[in-house]
Parts: structure tokens; C-alpha cells; sequence
């Protein structure tokens, strides 16, 4: 039985924005299977309405699915769809965990999963700052569309006094590694890892953050890392993103 829902997943996995129609055959070689058990599959997404083959043979998703992604707009919000991943996150980090969005120049938590220490960072959900500094900022600016970017970095390097280059070369690292991490620059003492959250359109409007005590996070930097970008992938892909490989 899960194989049979493994395999129909990775069917509807086949399409893309880029590849909206696919052949048989297509789809035979992307799920690696053989071409007579592809076609049952296909056959039975067909005839239940999830899979439509058009006039030059090919198959694409069908309306259906539009149907059902209404529901989930209209049922949940990126904090339900985040907040078990969340959860998850902070047990493995034992840290706080906060779930964060861009609004004009200024970042704004929207949801916190604290943690159990007695030494802990204390964010509080609706708090608003700045878009200048600290890993959330920048896992945000470092995402933000090219106009919004360039407006942003004025901002920030105004407010702070960095040097316009060096903060668009900091920025196109985050960019490319994928995650920012910063030891003490916002608060003393604290250390933030944070990574983007992409959504279906590819933008990014939000991101996820581990924060807590330098002196015990910088030593488990790169497990936090990886911790933190796994959980903005799975939260990613709960959007409907799609996320290839695997993080860094």
C-alpha cells in the first residue's frame, strides 16, 4: 500500500512549471519505472480525475488540483503549516525557534517555539524589527526580488554604517550558501541561524530561525546549519515549493 502512494507521489511529482505536459514515456524514465506499470498508474490517476491525457497523448494535472489548493488556502496559513516542523526544530536544536516575514523594511516574528532552558533568547510573536542586521534580516534581504534588494540595502547600509559593497557581497553569500548565520550582532551574546522559506512562485517572504546563546550554539554551528536549512526545506515544500537536493 505505501508503495502504491510512494509511486502515484512521485508521479504528480513529475510535473513542473516548466514541464506542465509529459509523455508516457517521460514519465516512465523520471520515476524509474517500467513503462507498462506507469501506464496502470497513470490510467487509474486518470480515471479518477487527477490526471488528464490531452489530444497529443501527453498527460497533465487536472483542475482538481486547483480545487484542492483553494481548500488549503482557505484552511491554513504558513504558521499551522510551519508549526509541527517547528516544533521538530527546536527538540533537535534545543533552542528558540521563530518563524518570521518581511514587511517593507522591518522583519516581523509571527510565531515562536520556545525552548525549556533557563537560558534561552526571548523573542515574542508580533515583535517587529528593523530589516538592517542579525541572521533573520539578512536570510530575508538576501532574498528579497532585485528592486526591493537594492532599496533594502540602501536602508541597511544607511542605519548601520557598513560599506554598500561589503554588505551586498556579505548578502550574496547568504544567497548562495543558502542560510546567514551571525554570532552577537543584533544582541550580545546571542547567535541566530536562519534560512528562507520558499514559496510556490519561488519568492521567498519569510524564513525560519534558530536562535540562543553563543557559547552554546557557535560550538554546534555547522549540525545547527543543517538542522535549520532541512527544516526550511520541509517547510518549503508543505507550500508547495520545489525543492531539489539536498542542503549544503
Amino acid at each position: 500500500m505505501m508503495r502504491a502512494v510512494q509511486r502515484t507521489l512521485a508521479i504528480f511529482d513529475c510535473f513542473t512549471s516548466e514541464r506542465t505536459s509529459l509523455t508516457l514515456q517521460e514519465i516512465a524514465n523520471r520515476i524509474r519505472l517500467p513503462k507498462s506499470t506507469t501506464f496502470r498508474l497513470v490510467q487509474s490517476l486518470d480515471e479518477a480525475g487527477y490526471i488528464v491525457r490531452l489530444d497529443n497523448q501527453a498527460y497533465c494535472l487536472s483542475f482538481r488540483f486547483t480545487r484542492l489548493a483553494g481548500l488549503v488556502r482557505s484552511t491554513l496559513d504558513i504558521r499551522q503549516l510551519a508549526r509541527v516542523t517547528m516544533i521538530e526544530l527546536a527538540k533537535k536544536a534545543n533552542e528558540t525557534v521563530t518563524l518570521n516575514m518581511v514587511s517593507d523594511r522591518h522583519r516581523v516574528c509571527i510565531e515562536v517555539i520556545d525552548t525549556p532552558s533557563p537560558l534561552m533568547s526571548v523573542t515574542k510573536s508580533g515583535e517587529r524589527v528593523r530589516l538592517i542586521d542579525g541572521a533573520t534580516a539578512k536570510a530575508l534581504m538576501a532574498s528579497l526580488p532585485k528592486k526591493e534588494f537594492q532599496k533594502a540595502l540602501s536602508y541597511a547600509t544607511k542605519a548601520t554604517g557598513k560599506k554598500r559593497a561589503d554588505l551586498a557581497k556579505e548578502l550574496a553569500r547568504v544567497r548562495e550558501q543558502g542560510y546567514a548565520v551571525t554570532h552577537g550582532e543584533r544582541v550580545l551574546g546571542l547567535t541566530a541561524i536562519s534560512a528562507p522559506i520558499e514559496e510556490r512562485d519561488g519568492g521567498v517572504r519569510h524564513c525560519v530561525t534558530v536562535t540562543g546563546p553563543t557559547v552554546r550554539l557557535q560550538p554546534r554551528e555547522r549540525e545547527v546549519v543543517k538542522l535549520v536549512t532541512l527544516a526550511a526545506e520541509d517547510i518549503s515544500r508543505r507550500l508547495g515549493a520545489e525543492v531539489h537536493g539536498e542542503s549544503k
